[in-house]
């Protein structure tokens, strides 16, 4: 259990670390380079190594990182080993701030006009201290290259405020206006104030001139830091884990894989049978975290883009081969896609499946859907199961209310660029796209464990 718990506090601090998918992506960046991932670039010829690992990223919210055979990189190994691929995506439902975006109201209120990222449940952003994160672009020496610094402000400047139950008559559960109600409040206006404070605000916290700002990508956040919480420390309660607590999860399998593969071998020849056989270290590892899931799936860094199938591409050139080998080594490859997953909710029977509706640290879950939603099928999910079996992993297998629809996740996307066997991989999820998410802290360490077991299992 004491693992489990610290593998928990672990994944709540890369939260608190993380409040937009650009952080996320940097957070990844910087366990990988610790690691020593390597960064590549697309415009570059690849010279890929024996044991290499290394890391490509996209548009600062998408990014794959793969690790290599330890054999010298030969195409026909590398194609009938496959590649051995973990995916997720970074970005949240949240609020992102429009381009012209402060409006001081008659008495004096600043508010934000934002809009609304997808499809968060409102009513659980009202009345939360909320901060502002994301990108800013700069002017940079060429009007092609503007300069882009990430930012936090990180301090509580805003709230929702609700309306208070005696003025509404009691019905404060209505129909909620994003355009309307949702507005977050910055403060007072005064005399002296700038016209422009979130100018102000950015080029204070960035230490640049305020006509250096040429644009931003900002979004609100709840700057309460996530916990454990029940008597057992049952359950993770943080915001955004749709889907940041599946991006944490692989990065951590993979390098947990990694260290394992790279441990020494004893002079015991048991222990060399069990690093050595079936040769698990010549399938490529990889993950794949893109952005836009939420939404479209087809902006940059998106699942429905070319990304994926350019980095095949150069992965297999890189070391000899062609795009006959590139269509090879896809139908040769297997997928794990992840994304949380809906709890069977004790108050909410109604909602949940008779048979197929997972419980919290019950186990890792395995989704399907009859209209391919997910892209789990009979085989995809039976790769899974032995994943898990091998190393005595309990897992779930989960589909919706039949009157329901589920969501949707970027497998089947990714699949219209790389037609790759696949499996719907997630946890157990209470309060999915709410401000404050909860799973269960076991199924988390679980879920590590049989990502782990994917990478590293053998015939």
């Amino acid at each position: 259990m004491k693992e489990h718990i610290d593998v928990a506090k672990d994944f709540i601090d890369f939260i608190s670390e993380s409040p937009t998918k650009y952080h996320a992506i940097e957070n990844v960046k910087s366990k990988l380079l610790q690691h020593k991932f390597e960064s590549l670039s697309i415009d570059e010829k690849w010279d890929l190594k024996p044991h290499g690992r290394y890391f490509i990223e996209q548009d600062n919210s998408a990014l794959i990182a793969f690790c290599m055979s330890s054999r010298e990189p030969n195409i026909q190994t590398v194609i009938d080993e496959g590649v051995r691929l973990v995916c997720a995506h970074t970005d949240s439902p949240a609020f992102k701030v429009k381009p012209i975006a402060q409006m001081v109201s008659s008495d004096g209120y600043i508010r934000l006009n934002t809009q609304g990222y997808t499809w968060p449940i409102l009513s659980t952003w009202f009345d939360r201290p909320l901060s502002l994160a994301g990108r800013v672009a700069l002017k940079g020496k060429s009007p092609f290259q503007p300069i882009i610094r990430l930012i936090d402000i990180e301090d509580p400047i805003l709230i929702i405020p609700n309306v208070a139950f005696h003025l509404t008559k009691g019905k404060t559960e209505g129909i909620i206006s994003k355009q309307k109600e949702m507005l977050p409040i910055m403060g007072m206006s005064y005399k002296d104030m700038s016209e422009n404070i979130l100018f102000d605000l950015m080029a204070h916290k960035l230490n640049v001139s305020k006509e250096d700002i040429l644009d931003y990508e900002l979004y609100l956040y709840p700057i309460e830091k996530g916990r454990l919480v029940g008597v057992n420390s049952d359950f993770i309660v943080t915001p955004r884990q749709d889907d940041l607590v599946m991006v944490y999860a692989a990065l951590q399998a993979l390098t947990d894989a990694n260290s394992e593969l790279s441990k020494t071998k004893l002079p015991d020849i048991e222990t060399e049978i069990q690093l050595s056989d079936a040769n698990a270290d010549d399938a490529t590892r990889m993950i794949a975290f893109f952005d836009a899931e939420e939404e479209t799936n087809s902006t940059l860094g998106g699942a429905d883009t070319p990304l994926l199938r350019n980095v095949l591409t150069k992965v297999v050139k890189s070391i000899g081969g062609n795009e006959e080998d590139v269509i090879k080594l896809i139908n040769h490859s297997f997928a794990v896609s992840l994304d949380t997953s809906f709890a069977a909710h004790p108050n909410y029977m109604e909602c949940s499946d008779p048979t197929c509706s997972p419980i919290i640290n019950k186990g890792v879950v395995i989704k399907y859907d009859a209209n391919m939603h997910y892209a789990t099928t009979a085989f995809s999910s039976a790769v899974f199961q032995e994943a898990c079996n091998r190393k005595n992993i309990p897992f779930q297998k989960a589909a919706a209310n039949s009157d329901l629809r589920t969501g949707g996740t970027i497998s089947a996307f990714m699949q219209t660029q790389v037609e790759i066997k696949c499996v719907e991989i997630g946890i157990s999820t209470w309060a999915m796209h709410s401000a404050y998410e909860s799973c269960g802290t076991a199924d988390l360490f679980n879920l590590i464990g049989a990502l782990k077991s994917f990478w590293l299992m053998r015939d």
